[in-house]
């Protein structure tokens, strides 16, 4: 996943091409960036864009548009181009300044992907691990031990909900979910629910 946001720009035929980049987690994020660049740019012809808010390889949380260019030529092209780099939780704009020269549909699949991989270029990357996601309930009088338990993994929480028992929803990698299910079994002794939920990207 992108580290910070990131932009990059083009000219191909007269035409200026602003690739920017975003870190997203979600729909709603990709979306708050898209229309954040419709408000940078508003005298734009085009802002295609491509998001996948999950792993690369996820069938899921991903989407594409190519706003009013030909139909493929730009928001699939520029989806392709983020998966093939192995690349996730990213929304990329293209904005696009016509500059009076037809590029036809081969030139522009070519700018849109030029572009996108352009941006890339100049990216901070980080490595997402895979995660492993459990909700556990238990009663209050296990806060301590259940603590404890958490503090021995790198695990990240996800929600917590306080109501007759404790539940929470908690990630860590994947490498330790078999050392993780082993204790909690050993140090909870029954007394707690533990299931695992579907993995996902960090």
């Amino acid at each position: 996943m992108p580290v910070a946001e990131q932009e990059a720009e083009l000219e191909i035929k007269k035409s200026r091409f602003i690739a920017s980049l975003c870190p997203v987690t979600d729909e709603a994020a990709a979306k708050a960036f898209i229309e954040r660049q419709r408000a940078r740019f508003p005298g734009a012809n085009h802002h295609c864009w491509a998001f996948v808010t999950g792993r690369p390889d996820a069938s899921t949380g991903v989407g594409s548009s190519d706003d009013g260019e030909p139909a493929g030529t730009a928001g699939r092209p520029m989806l392709a181009v983020l998966t093939g780099a192995d690349v996730g939780q990213a929304c990329v704009v293209v904005t696009r300044f016509f500059g009076g020269t037809k590029l036809g549909t081969g030139g522009l699949v070519r700018a849109y992907s030029q572009a996108v991989r352009a941006v890339l270029a100049e990216t901070d990357l980080e490595r997402c691990d895979p995660k492993a996601c459990y909700r556990l309930s238990y009663d209050y009088s296990l806060t301590a031990t259940v603590e404890a338990l958490l503090n021995r993994f790198d695990v990240s929480l996800l929600n917590q909900e306080f109501t007759e028992r404790v539940m929470l929803e908690c990630a860590l990698p994947v490498s330790q979910s078999t050392a993780f299910e082993a204790e909690a079994a050993e140090s909870l002794h029954g007394q707690a629910v533990l299931k695992r939920l579907e993995a996902e990207a960090d």
